[in-house]
C-alpha cells in the first residue's frame, strides 16, 4: 500500500479560516490598506460566525499587525508606511506586517533606553549572569543557522526584568509576537545574527560596568539598525 507523500489534514477552527480569508482577499487586492471592516454585527453575519469568533480572528490579525483598532471608529487594515517604497511587485501582506514592525521599534525607541538606564541602575549579579548566559546561548547557536532565534526576545526581557519595574516586564511579554515578527524579518541572516550578537554583546558590557549613558547609546544604535535594515530589504 502506498502511502507516503500524505500528510495529516489540519483542522482549523472557525477564527482560523478568518484570518486566512482576511490575507487571501488581501494578497487578491479585494480589500486594501487603510479600508474600515465591515461592523463586527454585519460582519459576523456575512461570514457566518459567531461574534466570539470574530473578536478571536480580529485579535490575531492585531497581533500580526495586518489590522488595527480605533475605539469607537472600527476596524481598519493597516495601512503601508511611507517610508516603505515597494517595487513593481509587492506582498502586499509583507508590507502591512513590515508596517507594523515600524510602528513597533519607534515604540521601542522611546522604552528601551529608560528601560537599559534603569538596568545600569538596578540590575542584580543573577540578572548578569542571566544574560551573560543568554548571549553564550546566542552565540551557540552561530553553529546551527536553522535554529529558532529564540535568544534575542530572552535578552530583551532580561533587560526588562533587571529593572526590577514589573510594568516593563509585561509589555515585553504582551509584545512577543511583534518581536518574533522583528526577529524572523531582520535576523534571517547569518551575517545579521552575527552584528545582532555583538550589539548585545555591547549592550551587556555597559550595563555590567554601569555605563547608563554607554547602555543608552549601544540599545538606541542597536534599534536604529533593525530600522535600517527592514528599510533597506523595500528599498
Amino acid at each position: 500500500m502506498v502511502n507516503s507523500g500524505f500528510t495529516e489534514i489540519k483542522k482549523e477552527r472557525m477564527y482560523e479560516k478568518i484570518v486566512r480569508q482576511v490575507v487571501e482577499l488581501l494578497k487578491e487586492g479585494e480589500i486594501k490598506p487603510g479600508d474600515r471592516l465591515t461592523a463586527e454585527r454585519q460582519l459576523a453575519i456575512t461570514l457566518g460566525c459567531s461574534r466570539t469568533s470574530l473578536r478571536e480572528a480580529c485579535r490575531v490579525l492585531e497581533s500580526e499587525g495586518l489590522i488595527i483598532s480605533k475605539p469607537g471608529g472600527g476596524r481598519f487594515i493597516q495601512h503601508i508606511d511611507q517610508h516603505l517604497a515597494p517595487n513593481y511587485e509587492f506582498d502586499t501582506v509583507n508590507l502591512i506586517k513590515k508596517t507594523a514592525i515600524l510602528h513597533f521599534l519607534e515604540v521601542r525607541e522611546v522604552l528601551e533606553p529608560k528601560i537599559v538606564e534603569l538596568a545600569c541602575e538596578r540590575a542584580t549579579k543573577e540578572d548578569l549572569e542571566k544574560m551573560e548566559a543568554i548571549l553564550q546561548q546566542m552565540e551557540e547557536s552561530l553553529k546551527y543557522p536553522n535554529m529558532l532565534i529564540n535568544e534575542d526576545h530572552n535578552f530583551h526581557l532580561t533587560l526588562a526584568e533587571a529593572t526590577q519595574n514589573f510594568v516593563f516586564v509585561s509589555l515585553m511579554k504582551s509584545n512577543l509576537n511583534m518581536i518574533n515578527q522583528t526577529r524572523k524579518q531582520i535576523l534571517g541572516s547569518h551575517k545579521r545574527y552575527e552584528e545582532a550578537l555583538r550589539e548585545h554583546q555591547l549592550i551587556f558590557e555597559m550595563i555590567k560596568e554601569g555605563n547608563s549613558s554607554g547602555a543608552v547609546h549601544a540599545i538606541t544604535d542597536h534599534l536604529q539598525t533593525l530600522r535600517a535594515e527592514l528599510l533597506k530589504e523595500t528599498s
